[in-house]
């Protein structure tokens, strides 16, 4: 899960509500994710409980409606938990949810019980870990690959997230677009053809804009270096002593040189904008772009779920890449900390990931829901009936840096995404003067 702006911004409350049901708890770590959703007679009581949660973009747990799809799990869970009514609010985007529970955790009131997280936010919550609360005694310890554990684990071992989702980048290519450019179709010969590093993808860039199709080679610059970036291991902070080594460093340098080299390849389209969106599906769009699992959504939002032309292939440049996935969280402010712990145990246990990513395309961040034969079986008609539980499996043990990511890397970021669009979306400066400007807003962040 990652930053995107959705169509549907509302609070959704739904709720069967019996008296005199009892209430079951926290599971332990059973992790068996049953319709039970985990029982312990101690936790019970005949309380009638609301539960908030704050999400943002689509983690799969709504009903699903004409602009989005979920798994329904809200109404399952209170089905067996009658006493328990759940009010669900998505936020427009990742970073209003952001914005909205940095406040409330500032000034110590406003949190909803459960908060989705993103994983560039972690820093920031690990800061925090005091006023969240631990979940090690709920999440069995080898739910996730250790990677995805210590994102969201203090040094003094407080696990302050579960996570739900991972974000395995593929290529997503409009095969109607190749073939007008004289370039193979097949996922198999496109995978083959783009294998290598950023400097193939932007070799063969070269080839299909020489081609004049008419449309770009990608869809921005900014959705590009997120991928680009994330294969730096340290990129803005020093993982050991915390200092902001952005300006300095030549891998960021060399990242940014080599994306801005590459401007006319750019349909210059900010990412979740209504010009974005259109041209998913136009012969004048683009005909490729960085494909992490959750995305899926959003091109189908975009483009319209009927819409015949994207594949996508089994290759990321560099060889892998983790774009996005996300956690949920227990502030401390939550009156209903023990309710809102089964919840989330629930919510993030192998069987309802693989519900999810059924329904919503989010991949498992569980081991065992990567295992699943659902998951690993599933294909999306969308994609021209893309494997696409087998390519993000592909694509997950691709992956090969975890990226440190310190408390000020979502701001050197966000001020990053600001120095690109003025050069590839506005057209308002050339890199260099851009790249003067970025570094400015990084020391004005020290």
């Amino acid at each position: 899960m990652r930053y995107t702006k959705l169509k549907k911004v509302a609070t959704v409350g739904v709720a069967l509500i019996t008296a005199g049901v009892a209430l079951t708890g926290c599971s332990g770590n059973s992790g068996n994710g049953g319709a039970s959703a985990g029982t312990s007679d101690s936790a019970s009581t005949t309380q009638q409980i609301t539960l908030t949660i704050g999400t943002f973009n689509n983690f799969g747990y709504d009903a699903p409606t004409s602009t989005l799809q979920g798994a329904d799990l809200y109404q399952k869970y209170m089905d067996t938990h009658p006493n328990i009514k759940i009010e669900a609010t998505v936020a427009a985007k990742s970073d209003d949810a952001r914005s909205s529970f940095n406040t409330a955790l500032g000034t110590g009131s406003g949190a909803y019980d459960i908060q989705a997280v993103d994983v560039d936010w972690m820093p920031d919550m690990i800061k925090n870990a005091d006023k969240l609360i631990d979940l090690s005694d709920v999440i069995p310890s080898d739910r996730y690959q250790d990677w995805k554990t210590q994102i969201a684990t203090t040094t003094d071992g407080k696990l302050i997230g579960a996570g739900t989702d991972i974000g395995p980048e593929a290529i997503c290519y409009r095969s109607d677009l190749f073939a007008k450019a004289g370039l193979p179709t097949d996922r198999t010969e496109v995978a083959a053809l783009l294998k290598g590093g950023w400097d193939k993808y932007f070799e063969i860039g070269q080839q299909f804009m020489a081609a004049n199709t008419g449309a770009f080679w990608f869809d921005s610059m900014a959705a590009t270096y997120q991928g680009m970036v994330n294969q730096i291991e340290a990129s803005y902070i020093d993982p050991d002593s915390g200092d902001i080594i952005a300006l300095d460093n030549a891998d960021v340098k060399a990242a940014y040189d080599q994306l801005t080299a590459a401007a006319a390849q750019s349909a210059g389209l900010m990412q979740w904008s209504d010009d974005w969106s259109a041209g998913m599906k136009s012969d004048t769009g683009f005909a490729t772009m960085l494909c992490p699992a959750w995305i899926i959504n959003n091109m189908k939002n975009a483009a319209g779920e009927d819409f015949k032309g994207w594949d996508m292939a089994d290759v990321f440049p560099g060889g892998g890449g983790d774009w996005g996935g996300s956690y949920l969280v227990i502030p401390t402010q939550s009156k209903n900390q023990e309710a809102a712990k089964d919840l989330v145990e629930w919510l993030t246990a192998p069987e309802q990931q693989v519900a999810v990513f059924a329904a919503a395309s989010n991949y498992p961040s569980a081991v065992d829901a990567q295992q699943d034969s659902t998951v690993q079986a599933k294909t999306d008609a969308f994609l021209n009936s893309a494997p696409v539980g087998e390519i993000f499996a592909n694509r997950a043990a691709a992956i090969d840096v975890v990226p440190y990511k310190g408390s000020s890397w979502f701001d050197i970021q966000s001020k990053m995404a600001d120095a690109l669009n003025r050069v590839d979306v506005d057209k308002t400066t050339n890199a260099a003067d851009s790249w003067s400007t970025w570094q400015n807003d990084v020391k004005a962040l020290a």
